[in-house]
């Protein structure tokens, strides 16, 4: 548990005026604290600082200050924490400070030089060095959210800004949670804070700050949280000695309100965040405008979209969401790699089964453990990275798994001249009594997810391994695909960290995050919809029995002979991929047609994924707790090949392609599916039956109007024979389509 809460900060010498840079160490009271760990928290807060400061002030509690005096007088220890202070033998930390943090305030302990030729200590305004620890709190818990460009919140009293504060997040460890309420407990005052009988809050956010404040000045008042403007204004003075405290405010009109409709006193209320202090009723104990004025100086603009705040919280409220277009900056960085070892021969056909389970997407390991490219960096991985106390080598249960590990077995008994040739086990067949004695273990698998059978093994391996021998492990994948950038660093954290102090090794050749694997996906939707297609009623004004039920019978059969695939055209072709392929680069250049479906499928994936994991805001693929982000309908005309329309279909997730609540976006969308569905003979509308799949499936949604719109025209267009586009569309949103009449 956090034992300090450190920061920097500057100030000015009372009496020299001589500008300084000071770091700020809180020590929390709550446990006991011995001489090792104050000099450690004391070395580890000086590392985390960004640049060595002037001085060092420590801060305590009654409690600790007599110990720290007793810790600093440790000669030994002392002079190994100085020195760590000191550039070429010459002290940079000139100055240590102690101060004792008391219900009447902060008083000044002892002070000490650590360089004889220089003047005496700086007398320091340690009220200000305390306000900027508040400071630091709000830049380094976010506690302020701002809109995104183009929006702006919309608060509780009606103010529209860019900035939304949460309070609550002001602390999120234990001793940041003390210096919080200590600070309130200074900021009204020590001999007030004795008196009062009862605390009003606007918000139980705030209640741990102001429990930990009356605990501090030993006061048992009761806390009532008022919670809304509503119930603001049925507050009075009560004849007991009271006080208000605000979470936030951008504007102050919850305090005066307090103070001009409800009769309290501006002695009597605390903020404990607002934008500015200056014109405002009662205290304020953070203003913004001292933390960062360029942030959060911000004047709202009447034609921004507004994002209404409830409560503590926000919500999207008739908010429009956020479109984002695939392009360059969304090329995955080890695609093209991927595709030159793997995209010709190398990906087994979509839905392939794997270990009785369909996989979207998956590798032939043989080809994996053949690579001559990967076979030259596992060679070099094993001379330069693979421990020589390796004597046993896991691998998981398939062809290129077992491959791999031979290899690598074979090249460890070369290096090892003289030693016995590692173990190789299969790891559904692994005897784990003969390994329990291991001296170094390898796990290899040639593909993995997310890594789940890793874990499963490593697990087993804690288990099992004689825990009386600091066994060394090492886990080596050869290809990954995890579902994100994230995923991946978390499987790495698990199998690296283990209880000694160094970590167990991990090596990965390439690694290409291309979204989720799940077994509900577009393809598990259609095999839903096909069922569905045999068993209801569909009926339309405009379109006879026989050729609804025709129609259906051609969905049904479709989605079968698509299951490792796609949907195919209307005249029964599969679909197609031309030239001029921004992520394919100019590696099928000059054979375009080796390029396989689960190859297209593979590189739009990825995309997709870079687009959720790229940093950059503007160009990310991923909604937030108050903006929702879609895929751009420009998408479709940028990639304009029947096959990328239906690769993008089936590779968003749910969410990214509802333009339901974008009038704006539905209107686009809507009028390029028309244009689709009426050259569904023609190239440019070849994926017409993938784009109907996706409406009847709901992962294509538009606003219900624009959807009737188009539904009812196509569907009269096509009304006269049978096809499964046909099919799809009057399997769109069923009950309505039932009571269809096209004029």
């Amino acid at each position: 548990m956090d034992r300090v809460f450190s920061f920097q900060a500057s100030g000015v010498c009372i009496n020299t005026q001589h500008h300084l840079d000071a770091l700020c160490v809180y020590f929390s009271d709550r446990d006991q604290l011995d001489s090792l760990e104050f000099y450690s928290d004391l070395e580890a807060s000086l590392k985390s600082a960004v640049l060595l400061p002037d001085c060092v002030v420590m801060i305590a509690s009654r409690k600790f200050c007599e110990d720290i005096k007793e810790y600093w007088s440790n000669d030994v220890l002392k002079a190994s924490f100085v020195t760590r202070g000191e550039r070429s033998g010459k002290p940079f930390i000139k100055y240590y400070y102690l101060y004792c943090w008391e219900t009447s305030g902060l008083v000044e302990v002892f002070s000490h030089c650590a360089d004889a030729d220089v003047k005496p200590c700086f007398n320091l305004s340690i009220c200000d060095l305390v306000q900027q620890g508040l400071y630091h709190l709000v830049k380094e818990n976010n506690v302020v959210q701002i809109a995104p460009v183009g929006h702006l919140f919309k608060h509780p009293s009606g103010t529209r800004n860019n900035i939304f504060i949460q309070a609550r997040e002001l602390a999120k460890t234990e001793p940041e949670l003390c210096f919080v309420g200590r600070s309130i407990s200074l900021a009204f005052g020590f001999e007030r804070f004795a008196k009062l009988s009862v605390v009003y809050i606007d918000s139980m956010g705030i209640y741990h700050f102001v429990q930990e404040a009356l605990s501090f000045c030993k006061v048992d008042a009761r806390i009532h949280s008022f919670h809304s403007y509503d119930e603001m204004r049925k507050l009075t003075p009560p004849p007991i000695e009271h006080l208000i405290v605000i979470s936030a405010s951008t504007s102050g009109g919850m305090a005066r309100d307090l103070r001009n409709d409800q009769g309290f006193s501006d002695s009597r209320i605390l903020t404990l965040i607002d934008k500015s202090d200056s014109d405002r009723s009662g205290k304020v104990l953070i203003a913004l405008e001292s933390v960062d004025k360029n942030i959060f100086d911000f004047e709202a603009d009447n034609f921004e979209t507004e994002i209404e705040l409830v409560g503590e919280h926000f919500s999207s409220k008739a908010k429009p969401p956020r479109a984002v277009t695939l392009g360059r900056p969304h090329t995955p960085p080890k695609l093209l790699k991927f595709l030159k070892e793997f995209g010709r021969d190398g990906l087994n056909s979509l839905n392939e089964i794997i270990d009785g389970q369909p996989k979207v997407l998956s590798l032939v390991t043989e080809k994996v453990s053949r690579n001559k490219v990967f076979l030259k960096w596992l060679e070099e991985e094993v001379s330069w990275n693979i421990t020589v106390a390796i004597d046993t080598v896991i691998c998981t249960d398939d062809l290129g798994s077992i491959e791999i590990a031979n290899t690598v077995a074979d090249l460890i008994s070369t290096h090892k001249v003289g030693s016995a040739r590692p173990t190789v086990c299969v790891y559904r067949n692994v005897d784990w009594s003969s390994v329990s004695n291991a001296t170094g273990v390898l796990v290899v698998t040639a593909v993995a997810r997310d890594g789940g059978l890793l874990r499963e093994i490593s697990r087993d391996l804690r288990e099992n391994l004689n825990s009386e021998i600091n066994c060394p492990r090492h886990y080596l994948t050869a290809v990954g695909l995890p579902q994100s950038k994230e995923t991946w660093s978390r499987l790495k954290q698990f199998l690296e960290r283990n209880a000694s102090e160094r970590l167990y090794g991990f090596s990965e050749w390439l690694v290409l995050p291309i979204g989720s694997d799940r077994q509900s996906n577009h393809w598990s939707d259609l095999a839903a919809l096909a069922k569905t297609s045999q068993v209801v009623e569909v009926e339309s004004s405009v379109v006879s029995k026989s050729v609804v039920d025709a129609s259906l019978d051609l969905v049904s059969d479709a989605i079968r002979k698509g299951f490792n695939g796609f949907l195919p055209k209307t005249d029964g072709s599969d679909l197609a991929l031309s030239s001029g392929f921004i992520y394919f680069g100019d590696v099928f250049k000059d054979d375009l047609e080796s390029a396989l479906h689960a190859t297209s499928y593979l590189a739009i994936a990825s995309a997709l994924q870079k687009a959720r994991d790229i940093d950059d805001v503007a160009n990310q693929l991923r909604s937030t707790g108050y903006e929702s982000v879609i895929l751009s309908p420009e998408c479709f005309l940028r990639f304009n090949d029947n096959i990328l329309h239906a690769c993008i279909l089936r590779g968003c997730r749910k969410g990214e392609l509802d333009y339901s609540s974008s009038p704006h976006h539905s209107k686009l969308m809507g009028e390029f599916l028309l244009k689709v569905f009426s050259r569904h003979q023609l190239p440019y509308g070849a994926a017409a039956v993938e784009f109907a799949a996706a409406l009847a499936t709901q992962r294509l949604k538009l606003k219900k109007n624009d959807q009737e719109r188009l539904v009812g025209k196509v569907v009269n267009s096509l009304k006269d024979e049978p096809s499964a586009l046909l099919g799809l569309l009057l399997m769109v949103d069923l009950p309505r389509v039932s009571m269809l009449s096209i004029k």
